[in-house]
């Protein structure tokens, strides 16, 4: 499967009737592939689980669609789950808001606002210290040291990896690129790890979405066997 630029189903044009055949009925159906995406992100919304984990258990066509339009992780992994990307979540907040809340007494509808990810436990802050801030130690050379800077900053679970380097007009001001997240589930004891798409979100890194580890993380975004994290 190939996934092409992340886009909202209302951006997208209605895609053709599908025709379904099950090996339990004589009878194929033809249904509107756009909006039973849309059932099926109202339904993962429902039950996001994990930090923006749903399960996959839906149409293997629905999901495809939905891992095209860069609103899923890839539905073909072992895992039983997918992680929503940020414009996935978006696109399922707005899809259960439209088909599936309950609407209040003025009107509105209500709707269940994500969890916030908990505070970092001290332990795991103490380990990000010990794991991160050996990288971001300014460089030996002071003319590299000059030109490149790397910092990490801790929101809530988060711990943002960045690199800094001074602006071609203003050398003065140093501009911050974004290099990985890594973010602890605490339910789970693991960690998550994020890189960034072209479109300037967070998406999951697919060849190693979480471990149990940190250091396993932090390896892997030092090798950077894909080229993802530094360019």
């Amino acid at each position: 499967m190939r996934r092409r630029g992340t886009t909202s189903l209302r951006e997208r044009r209605s895609s053709p009737a599908v025709e379904l055949t099950s090996s339990r009925v004589e009878d194929s159906l033809s249904y509107d592939r756009k909006r039973a995406a849309e059932m099926v992100l109202a339904l993962m919304y429902l039950e996001l689980h994990q930090e923006g984990r749903a399960w996959k258990g839906y149409p293997w066509d629905v999901l495809d669609f939905l891992f095209e339009g860069g609103l899923i992780t890839n539905p073909a992994r072992k895992a039983k789950s997918v992680v929503l990307t940020e414009s996935g979540l978006a696109e399922a907040t707005r899809c259960f808001d439209e088909l599936l809340a309950v609407k209040s007494a003025a009107g509105q509808r209500t709707k269940a606002a994500p969890a916030r990810p908990e505070e970092l436990p001290d332990i795991q802050r103490a380990r990000v210290d010990a794991l991160l801030g050996p990288m971001c130690q300014p460089h030996p050379d002071p003319q590299i040291a000059a030109e490149v800077r790397r910092g990490y900053r801790v929101e809530g679970a988060d711990a943002e990896l960045f690199e800094s380097r001074p602006s071609f007009l203003e050398p003065d001001v140093w501009r911050e690129r974004p290099v990985a997240k890594f973010r602890f589930n605490k339910s789970r004891g693991a960690w998550q790890l994020f890189c960034m798409f072209r479109d300037l979100k967070w998406h999951a890194y697919e060849p190693l979405p979480e471990s149990l580890d940190l250091a396993e993380l932090v390896r892997e975004v030092q090798r950077d066997p894909i080229g993802i994290f530094w360019g």
